[in-house]
């Protein structure tokens, strides 16, 4: 295994981690803001998996972590089908921002490679497809199509602040 590798595995780790035991009890006051939001941060590592991988890996690494995250959180497959299918929207996203000279294979969508304003656009987008379905599916109805869009709403700020943070602190280079 090589380095590259071994930094995606421990930056997993460190992500599912932080979404268990820390995120997921900020989640759990009684103020109105987490009783209409959560912090995502997890979904950050289907994101940063490098260019070079297939959609068909990517999406087994999405159902895998979304089950992991599921055990921890209780919920039946809600997080593992929000995960698996923005490991599927991950291809086409890149397929709509790939710049005009194309990605380099070796890289990773990072601030670093790809800057700030791509990988802005891109975790937004896949962040509001993630909450979006994932709220679709805690309550697995349209008739609260507004609760689902405020939750959505609220969460994909919160969770961009913390993501964004993420990439401007750590600013990984893989």
């Amino acid at each position: 295994m090589n380095t590259i590798s071994l930094r995606h595995i421990i930056r997993a780790l460190l992500m599912l981690l932080l979404q268990v035991l820390v995120l997921k009890r900020v989640g759990l006051s009684s103020s109105w803001l987490w009783q209409y939001g959560d912090i995502f941060i997890y979904p950050v590592i289907v994101l940063l998996l490098p260019f070079r991988l297939s959609r068909h890996y990517a999406i087994l690494i999405g159902f895998i972590l979304g089950l992991t995250i599921d055990m921890f959180y209780d919920t039946i497959g809600v997080h593992a089908f929000a995960l698996t299918a923005t490991a599927y929207a991950r291809g086409l996203l890149l397929a709509y921002l790939e710049p005009r000279g194309g990605y380099q294979l070796s890289m990773s969508p990072t601030i670093f490679s790809m800057g700030i304003n791509w990988v802005l656009t891109y975790t937004s987008l896949a962040l509001l497809i993630h909450t979006f379905l994932y709220y679709t599916v805690e309550v697995f109805t349209f008739v609260y199509i507004g609760q689902i869009l405020l939750k959505t709403l609220i969460t994909l700020v919160l969770s961009m602040i913390v993501v964004m943070g993420y990439h401007l602190l750590f600013n990984p280079r893989t």
